[in-house]
């Protein structure tokens, strides 16, 4: 073989075994993810978003850096959005965002344009518990209290719990709740009840109330008017409470919150290979002894909902009866 073409063969072999690499080579291999997270800094949105960062990239092939970028706005409309129109859809861009987003489409939201079962949903950190709580002391200890009574709750904006709960109360039981609309998160709101600027926080979940002191269930300093579960003994069940049919199923409606509390979501159009990869990787991240430890000292509560059934459940909320809907509507569109 001559000198030239020794070389030319040396040449095409490496071009082929280069070529065979790259082919095989993991997608996410020196890429960055980046998780946006619908609250501010220092709220349990947040600090759930910064856990997945800190271990979701060593249990994806390739190992990606992943960072956090805080989008906050609408009660996570804002990042929601971001989501649907503006992120790349390969999967390097994920979301945590607050799951009331789920329901703004079907009730109406004009800015809500989007389909929320086109997202892809990776999976969740645990369910959670949510609750109507007034300071302790506020003057009202049940529900027929504040009907009674004008008691001023804050609350983010259009898409979160936070202004679709007291609504739902004030439509369905009577309730005088005044809702103070424009803080960034959940955080400023908690932050607005101990300075007495609110009087309470309706869509507040207990792990949130854990997370900033879990004594505050226990000894009085906040008044449990009602919870969305069962599981906080002597708390009024807001399912309950409502006095007709169409109310308990309006409640049930936006019960399926519990379920979308925490999420980790991806874009629509996502390649179902790549939200294969994902969804493996966050089952994993769950079991990791060393998440486990940090969540536990986080005061993070972890018992995963698999990103199957969060698709599943958004699927279902889209086939709710006509008049359920517009139950919902009614109430979200009240003043």
């Amino acid at each position: 073989m001559t000198r030239v073409k020794r070389l030319a063969a040396v040449a095409i072999a490496a071009f082929t075994t280069s070529a065979a690499q790259a082919e095989t080579a993991p997608f996410y291999q020196g890429k960055q993810i980046t998780i946006v997270v619908g609250f501010t800094t220092g709220g349990t949105y947040d600090a759930t978003a910064r856990l997945f960062a800190r271990h979701l990239g060593k249990h994806i092939a390739g190992n990606p850096n992943v960072i956090v970028r805080n989008m906050p706005g609408s009660g996570s409309l804002v990042a929601t959005l971001h989501l649907n129109n503006a992120a790349p859809k390969d999967g390097t861009t994920l979301a945590v965002v607050g799951g009331g987003v789920v329901l703004e489409p079907l009730l109406g939201n004009p800015q809500a344009k989007y389909d929320a079962r086109r997202f892809n949903w990776i999976g969740g950190r645990t369910k959670d518990n949510i609750v109507c709580a007034t300071w302790n002391k506020v003057p009202v200890r049940t529900m027929a209290d504040v009907t009674k009574r004008e008691t001023v709750v804050g609350a983010t904006g259009p898409g979160s719990r936070t202004l679709t709960h007291p609504r739902a109360f004030n439509e369905l039981l009577g309730t005088k709740f005044k809702i103070v609309s424009g803080y960034p998160g959940g955080n400023e709101i908690t932050l607005a009840v101990e300075r007495g600027e609110v009087e309470g926080y309706c869509g507040w979940t207990v792990g949130s109330i854990v997370n900033r002191a879990a004594n505050w269930l226990h000894d009085g300093t906040l008044t449990l008017l009602a919870q969305f579960t069962r599981d906080l003994p002597k708390v009024p069940v807001a399912r309950d409470l409502a006095p007709t049919e169409a109310g308990k199923r309006a409640i049930d409606f936006l019960s399926t919150d519990v379920v979308l509390a925490w999420p980790l979501v991806a874009p629509p159009d996502v390649p179902a290979d790549r939200m294969a990869e994902l969804r493996a990787g966050f089952e994993a991240m769950m079991r990791d002894p060393e998440l486990l430890a940090e969540a536990a000292k986080l005061k993070l509560e972890i018992a995963p909902v698999a990103g199957a059934e969060m698709q599943a459940l958004v699927a279902e909320l889209y086939t709710a009866p006509p008049d359920v809907i517009e139950l919902v509507r009614k109430i979200n569109s009240a003043q």
